[in-house]
This record gives structure tokens, sequence and C-alpha cells, in this order.
């Protein structure tokens, strides 16, 4: 278990979030990190396991009470973390092996886990309209066009010693013939059925027993875009059930395709993160992090908190649903109402 200690300088915010707690039967770890904040100079990383609060164990604190102590350090953090799961002493049991301590959930090694699945936030797909048949391979043509070999005046029998038979018209071919789809046809009736535009040179599509040029192929098939009612034939976005040319699917601020990231919805419409953040988004006055859609929130001193976050400047005490005090826009319980701050 690679265990270090990391000493951050205050004042707060340090730059992190928690997760997990005595409470939740989870360890303590850190879920989010503030890009260039002091956790993320100091070496920090999404997922290290605290081990350590100022010197006192963070084994037996709930999540509320490991916040307060990190408040209560004030101008000096000590973090004992690590960077594999603490091993827990369990009974051996007979039966398949069980996932090794090292082994961390997805959002523990992936620090994009909590944003992607915020309930607010919505991702796209992007995929590219293709044909369930292949085409017949152009640099091979000359491969489906055989000459029907043989002694008599203007045709013969095939390589297999027989005469072939148009698929088509099912007369006898003689001279020049197709081989396509196991059948053999006249070069000029081997057509689309849609366009019937000749298919002897470019490829083709068999559909429910219908041949097509690969454009009538794209017209018949290819979907529907939700914005604009035409056909999508080349690259697909996926994204409120429903598809759309990419350039249709593009955020309602900067008009900027928003392609294969996340998004948000706002009065029916999509932004991208960047513009929903900053038309829309909320930042918690205690830690400095978004509020996410589901987390408990409240109003206090004109400002948004975290249920969490509001507590009293002075000894951590929780706030929320009680008489508190404000000096300087920093809120303090009754017994701190006059303190200095």
């Amino acid at each position: 278990m690679d265990s270090f200690k990391v000493v951050l300088e205050g004042p707060a915010p340090w730059g992190f979030r928690l997760q997990g707690g005595k409470d939740f039967n989870v360890p303590l770890s850190i879920s989010r990190l503030t890009p260039g904040g002091k956790a993320a100079q100091a070496g920090v990383a999404v997922g290290d396991w605290v081990l350590s609060i100022d010197g006192e164990n963070a084994g037996g604190l709930t999540h509320i009470e490991a916040q307060n102590k990190i408040r209560a350090c004030g101008e000096r953090l000590s973090l004992g973390l690590s960077r594999a799961q603490p091993a827990q002493s369990k009974p051996q049991k007979v039966g398949p092996p069980t996932p090794s301590p090292t082994s961390r959930p997805p959002w523990a090694v992936d620090p994009a886990f909590a944003e992607r699945y915020a309930p607010d936030k919505t991702s796209t797909v992007l995929t590219r309209h293709t044909q369930p048949a292949t085409p017949t391979p152009m640099q091979n043509r000359t491969s489906i066009v055989q000459a029907a070999a043989g002694g008599g005046p203007g045709g013969g029998s095939g390589s297999n010693g027989k005469t072939p038979v148009c698929h088509q018209c099912h007369k006898v071919i003689r001279g020049r013939y197709l081989v396509a789809l196991g059948h053999a046809y006249h070069p000029e009736e081997f057509v689309c059925s849609q366009c019937g535009k000749v298919l002897e040179e470019g490829g083709f599509f068999e559909e429910k027993g219908s041949i097509f040029c690969p454009p009538c192929y794209d017209v018949r098939y290819a979907p529907i875009c939700a914005k604009c009612k035409k056909k999508i034939t080349g690259e697909i976005m996926h994204a409120l059930k429903m598809t759309w040319h990419v350039h249709c699917f593009t955020c309602a601020a900067c008009k900027t395709p928003i392609r294969n990231r996340a998004f948000y919805m706002e009065e029916g419409v999509p932004y991208c993160e960047r513009d929903y953040e900053k038309m829309f988004g909320t930042k918690c006055r205690g830690c400095d992090f978004k509020i996410d859609a589901g987390d408990r929130f409240l109003e206090a001193l004109g400002f948004s908190w975290h249920d969490t976050c509001f507590v009293c400047a002075i000894c951590q005490i929780n706030l929320e649903g009680k008489t508190f005090y404000s000096k300087k826009d920093k809120p303090l319980c009754k017994s701190h109402a006059f303190s200095h701050v």
C-alpha cells in the first residue's frame, strides 16, 4: 500500500471534495479536485483514500465529521493518504477469488465519472450510417465480369462446364456476364431497383432481396434528422432518443456542434458544458464546487451552499435549519456571534 502525507498551507479552500465516511460504510476518499488548486498542486489525486486528517485516524469519521475536521484546520491542513484501498480484515472463505484490495471502483479511478453521470447531464453517441451489405470491391471488379468461354461463335460454357443463365431474364448468356450474390447476370440487366442504373461499375447493396446503388440505398434507408427532417447519409448524432446531423445538434449559446461531448438541457434546448456553467451554473459559497442536480443545498446570505457546507466559521457546527448570525458574509452560530472573524 502506497501511503504518503501531504501538507497544504492555508487558508481554505483546499481544492478538493470528499466522498464516503463511516456513515456510508465506505472509506473516505477524494472525489473531486479543483484544477490548479492547492490539493492538486501537492500531488493529491482523485481516488486517493484518506487515512488521517491533521494526525487523527480518519477511519472512524463520518462524512460530516471529516468535513468539520478539515474546516477546523485553519491555516494548515495535514492529510495522510493512500493510493490503494486500505485492507480490511475479513474471514477467509472458500469460493471464487475476491477482487484485489488495489481494485478501485470507477468513480475512484476515473476523474470524470461524477461529471458524466450527474443527474441533469446527458451524453451523446456518434455513429456513421452504414449499410448491412458490403459493396462489391472496386479493385476486384474484373473478378465478377467474366467471359463465357467456349468454342462456338458468340458464346460457350462457363468455367463450371455449364452455360450461364441470367438470373434476371432467365435467358442463356452469350458473351460477357456478371456474377453477383451467387447468380449470373447480363451486364445490362444488373441494375439498381430504385433508379435503374447499370451496376457493372461501382459498388452495390442488397436489402430484402432488392439491389441498390449506394446513393439510392442511402436515400431509402438512411435515418432522418430530428431538426431539419432530411436524410442523414454521413455521420449521425444519437441524442435524446433521436438522430441528428452533427451540424444540426449544436449548443444553443455558442452554436458549436456538441458531437460526442456531454451537454445539459435547459428549457428544451441543449447547452455545452462551458456555456451551461456560465449561464446557469451555481457554486457553493463554502467549498467553491458546483452544486450538482440532486445535491441538497440552501440559500443564505445571498449565496448558495451545500447543506453540509453551511457551518459556523469559528466552530464548524452545522447551521442548517438553525438560527445564525453573519459577519463579513460568513455564518456564525449564536455562541460565536460576536467573535472576531
